[in-house]
């Protein structure tokens, strides 16, 4: 085992955390499975699927939160070949996963206003800014899934040298930090996102293990 990893402070603490980090990953990819509007009926499919958004909203903030301690503990175990490297990594992921997280909350926020707002005095108002907000929705969470997917392509590059954790898994978080990187050049459609989260999603639960197994030496 990794000298970097059975030094780290609160070893069982940060395993439960990003066992945490890596569940909640797969179930935002469960809430983000929504059925998709149709040009000109996004309030509509809105409202008909409030609930849904409502509990994407309530996991993403969740998921940011617990991911956050789950990253620092991932900079920590991997500065052993760079720190300066880590800690880039560090904020660099921290920040993309808090701005990506801010960017799905704040579209479904203006979803829910629009909705709460009742009928306007001309319908097409509400139907206009419904559409504007369902494609800017894509713009608020490319800043954070772009730095997010640098921080965890430094993350796996950092797993590849230290050999902390196995080649596959740092194989994976390359390809998830090279998703994230891309995310810009596919407008309007989340596979690049999705790929990002579930190799975050794995790399949170093997992480976790890693830490449960030096808390025991």
């Amino acid at each position: 085992m990794n000298p970097g990893v059975l030094n780290i402070d609160r070893a069982r603490i940060f395993a439960v955390f990003s066992i945490a980090a890596g569940v909640l990953s797969f179930a935002v990819l469960v809430a983000s499975f929504q059925p998709p509007a149709v040009p000109g009926q996004e309030l509509a499919t809105f409202a008909s699927q409030r609930a849904g958004y409502l509990v994407l909203a309530v996991v993403v903030l969740t998921w940011a939160v617990l991911s956050t301690p789950f990253v620092v503990a991932l900079g920590h175990v991997l500065n052993q070949k760079s720190h300066s490297l880590a800690q880039t990594a560090t904020i660099l992921s921290a920040a993309g996963i808090l701005l990506l997280s801010f960017g799905v909350f704040i579209h479904v926020g203006a979803m829910l206003s629009i909705v709460a707002a009742g009928s306007p005095p001309n319908p097409a108002d509400a139907r206009y800014q419904a559409a504007i907000w369902t494609n800017l929705g894509y713009y608020l969470t490319d800043p954070g899934l772009m730095a997010w997917g640098f921080g965890q392509f430094l993350f796996g590059w950092l797993a590849w040298r230290g050999g902390v954790l196995p080649n596959w898994v740092s194989i994976l978080g390359m390809i998830g930090g090279v998703a994230g990187l891309l995310t810009l050049a596919v407008y309007q459609t989340a596979t690049l996102a999705l790929i990002q989260i579930f190799c975050f999603g794995l790399w949170g639960i093997l992480t976790g293990i890693v830490l449960f197994r030096s808390s025991k030496q």
